[in-house]
């Protein structure tokens, strides 16, 4: 069941979630479209194009480490925000094996979306030296 404790409209360009900066926010996008993106050398690099039923924002919630990533709003976009009470709740349901496996993975999505980022821009650098 999805519980959503407000909802948000951000316009076209509009920055949700900024890199690099703490929150809780887990959301779901309702409707329109969110960019992920990194910066990288001052640039930046599309990771991911998320679109209506997407969720975003939810490795913060669970690790408590600061945003990888930006979220930055394509054309109209309403957002749900996820109660943050619900999903303590629901997590704190799991046994503790199972916390651990969500720490792991979600640790393991940081370092391959780190080496991802790294190799996007080698790709970009190699591109703009044709």
């Amino acid at each position: 069941m999805r519980r959503i404790a407000v909802k948000e409209t951000y316009k076209d360009g509009q920055v949700i979630i900024k890199e690099g900066g703490y929150g809780e926010g887990t959301y779901l996008i309702i409707s329109g479209k969110v960019a992920i993106t990194k910066k990288m050398d001052n640039e930046n690099l599309n990771i991911a194009l998320l679109e209506q039923g997407d969720y975003f924002g939810e490795m913060s919630f669970l690790d408590r480490q600061p945003r990888s990533a930006s979220a930055i709003a394509v054309g109209d976009v309403q957002l749900g925000l996820i109660d943050k009470d619900f999903l303590e709740e629901e997590i704190n349901k799991t046994s503790e094996e199972f916390r651990h496996i969500l720490n792991t993975l979600t640790a393991r999505l940081r370092k391959t979306s780190s080496l991802l980022l790294k190799l996007t821009a080698e790709n970009h650098e190699l591109k703009k030296q044709k």
